[in-house]
């Protein structure tokens, strides 16, 4: 699995050490768990200690979630192309944008906003794969020190809402509490409603509430300046960027050019488990 950054460049900044590296390879040459690699690329053990502070004992436990929650919930983590009928039908539904800025405290952001309203097209499991996909979009690159997302709720309804599997919903949250490779800082949904708060009752039922005080639904008239810097911003929020249509159709091609990753990933993940 290739990255458009090296384990020596993260080590040069400081942002971890290649100790800590040795420490983790070690560790996954001897893991129990079965569904646990023996060997990752230097690149991905420094996404993991960088969302874990560096801290080891944390990293363990990140890398053996990320692998068993993946393992545990292949209908998000599976087949992940952009080419699957599913996820073309959830990007022509959704606005899905992976922010070109990120934030001074080097946050990436993820921009999501309903494009097609009609509610006999959302489904929830691909809308929830291609946003993860967005992460691992972002990863390629400098690693973040953590992701924000921003979503704009105009236009969902009950519809919406009778559509929601809260088991699925479950798996989808519990991943970006334990098992991302990168800190999830919160996720921010705006022009709330009704339908919006059901939502958020669900996910109490069975969220830890350390994860669930990082989703804020705002009310209608909520500046997103209040969280996110302009210059991650599109101008319909007013912010500096262009437009959420013109940022969404540069965020498509990123789809097809992580396409390899996915397929990799995904093998060694197989692979362990034969």
């Amino acid at each position: 699995m290739k990255f458009k950054f090296s384990a020596d460049d993260v080590i040069a900044e400081k942002r971890t050490t290649q100790g800590n590296i040795n420490l983790i390879k070690r560790w996954l040459f001897a893991a129990d768990e079965k569904y646990v690699p023996s060997k990752l690329s230097d690149e991905f053990i420094v996404l993991f200690l960088l969302s874990c502070n560096n801290d080891i004992d944390v990293t363990k436990k990140t890398i053996t979630a990320y692998y068993k929650l993946r393992k545990d919930a292949p209908e998000l983590f599976d087949d992940r192309t952009s080419e699957r009928e599913d996820i073309q039908k959830a990007l022509n539904t959704l606005r899905m944008v992976s922010i070109p800025n990120r934030t001074d405290e080097n946050y990436q952001v993820v921009y999501l906003s309903l494009k097609d309203t009609d509610s006999s097209n959302f489904e929830l499991n691909p809308v929830m794969k291609a946003s993860l996909m967005l992460i691992d979009i972002e990863h390629h690159n400098s690693p973040p020190d953590g992701v924000m997302f921003l979503a704009d709720m105009k236009g969902f309804g009950f519809l919406h809402a009778f559509k929601l599997n809260p088991i699925s919903l479950k798996k989808y949250f519990n991943y970006l509490g334990e098992g991302i490779p990168t800190q999830f800082k919160g996720m921010h949904l705006m022009n709330g409603n009704y339908f919006v708060d059901q939502l958020l009752s669900i996910l109490k039922v069975f969220m830890a509430s350390d994860l669930i005080k990082r989703v804020i639904i705002h009310q209608v008239g909520w500046n997103p300046e209040e969280a996110f810097p302009k210059k991650c911003l599109p101008k319909e929020l007013g912010g500096d960027l262009e437009s959420e249509d013109v940022l969404c159709e540069r965020t498509l091609p990123l789809f097809k050019d992580r396409e390899y990753f996915w397929k990799a990933e995904e093998e060694l993940r197989k692979s362990v488990l034969k």
